[in-house]
């Protein structure tokens, strides 16, 4: 290595140490993973402080778990949305803004859920060297005979939370029903917020409100609050929901974790459906050992008899309990998907939510990312080729014809095979520069 280093013509033509070549691919290395994590997040919900409170509160992190049942009917497919959250600031009160397609049913969830999740994810990719309370009994609000401002679908005491769960029906009255609550407007007074809100109730959604007295926050104390789940039917068929346009409004960066359950897998990047154009990466998903089922997916309600699951079943008993309780005998893979550092800034201009799809093969387009599909805002570039909706061409590049298709492989191997010529080339080089004279 030290011969090497000095021969190495680019060495002695800039004159740099002999042993600097370490130093220059472990700075390079660096620079490479810090590069990798520097991608834009998303997120859900909107953390709103109390009307007449100036300090911080922000949320500082988001954790999601999602259990997703696909349907052949329009309309009829159900999402379960486990949200936990990590605020700090100096206020005893906060409202949590979340946006969802229907009215929810809601409940408390153990935080044990998410780690050992996180565990099992860290186990797993170590191994395949890849990279609470009890509800209360609230009685729901009475509903008028004909549509209010603010209407208050439900109303309920759920672990430490109080959820009201409202639909605005004319513009810019959630903003009002806040502050009469006690609570800053959405966006603090900027347009910002009732674009955003107006966004929601064009689409006819409904706002979980929820509020929480956690002291540890007046002391600037980061707190994890307990995770609730909302169950609710997304609209649509095979359209995975995740809010995060409301969560634009805020300020300060954070970063989101999602555990993603569902029958099949989840498209990472086959065409512009697909999670990795949405700023997301996959950090790990289920796989099929050579004793799976293939496409059958994983007995999460059962883990010790899963020929996948079954070395780390010590570890989700939490998990197991819960899918036993939910979903026994169904089956799903786990997707975690992740992302860094979101930039609230970088979100209000997104065209809709994070919507996830399965995996189709071919160039399928997804039923809710059709025309009239709830999905469908923000794949406007996307235009079908026929009525079917199995075949697709966008109007900003991404994908188009089979023979554009063919033009663009041919193009990418060209340029692999220069690079390898290149590389071949320099190799040459050095062990001429190497070869004893």
């Amino acid at each position: 290595m030290n011969a090497f280093v000095r021969r190495c013509w680019a060495i002695q033509r800039f004159g740099l140490p002999a042993n600097c070549l370490p130093v220059m691919l472990a700075a390079a290395v660096l620079s490479a993973a810090m590069f990798a994590t520097a991608t834009p997040a998303l997120a859900d919900g909107k953390v709103v402080r109390p009307r007449n409170y100036e300090g911080s509160l922000e949320e500082k992190s988001q954790e999601a778990i999602i259990v997703f049942h696909g349907s052949d009917e329009p309309g009829e497919a159900v999402e379960d949305l486990i949200l936990k959250i990590t605020v700090a600031g100096e206020a005893e009160n906060f409202a949590w803004i979340i946006p969802l397609p229907n009215e929810p049913e809601t409940k408390p969830e153990d935080a044990a859920l998410f780690k050992e999740l996180f565990d099992y994810v860290e186990a797993r990719n170590r191994r395949s060297g890849h990279d609470g309370k009890s509800e209360g009994t609230g009685a729901a609000a009475p509903k008028a005979n004909e549509a209010t401002p603010v209407e208050v679908l439900s109303r309920k005491i759920v672990g430490s939370y109080d959820v009201a769960v409202v639909k605005e029906n004319e513009p810019g009255k959630l903003n009002a029903w806040l502050e009469a609550e006690g609570y800053q407007r959405l966006g603090d007074n900027d347009d910002a917020g009732e674009d955003v809100i107006e966004f929601y109730r064009t689409k006819g959604y409904v706002f979980a409100c929820v509020k929480v007295a956690a002291k540890e926050l007046a002391e600037r104390k980061v707190v994890d609050l307990h995770p609730l789940r909302f169950t609710f039917k997304t609209g649509g068929r095979d359209g995975i929901y995740f809010p995060m346009r409301m969560t634009g409004l805020q300020s300060e960066p954070f970063d989101v974790n999602l555990y993603v359950f569902y029958r099949y897998w989840i498209n990472r990047e086959n065409g512009p459906f697909a999670f990795a154009h949405r700023g997301m990466r996959l950090n790990y998903r289920d796989w099929d050992s050579p004793k799976c089922d293939a496409d059958g997916g994983k007995a999460w309600s059962a883990p010790e008899t899963d020929p996948l699951l079954r070395d780390l079943a010590h570890r989700v008993p939490t998990v197991a309990k819960f899918f036993q309780a939910r979903y026994p005998g169904d089956r799903f893979y786990l997707t975690n998907i992740q992302a860094h550092g979101l930039r609230p800034v970088d979100v209000r201009d997104w065209a809709d939510d994070l919507w996830l799809f399965p995996a189709y093969r071919g160039n399928f387009v997804p039923y809710d990312a059709r025309p009239g599909g709830v999905a469908a805002a923000a794949y406007k570039h996307v235009s079908l080729t026929d009525d079917e909706g199995s075949r697709y061409v966008s109007d900003d590049g991404l994908f188009g014809s089979d023979d554009d298709r063919r033009a663009r492989y041919a193009t990418k191997f060209a340029a692999a095979a220069t690079v390898m010529l290149v590389l071949v080339g320099v190799a040459l080089l050095v062990i001429r520069a190497v070869r004893p004279k």
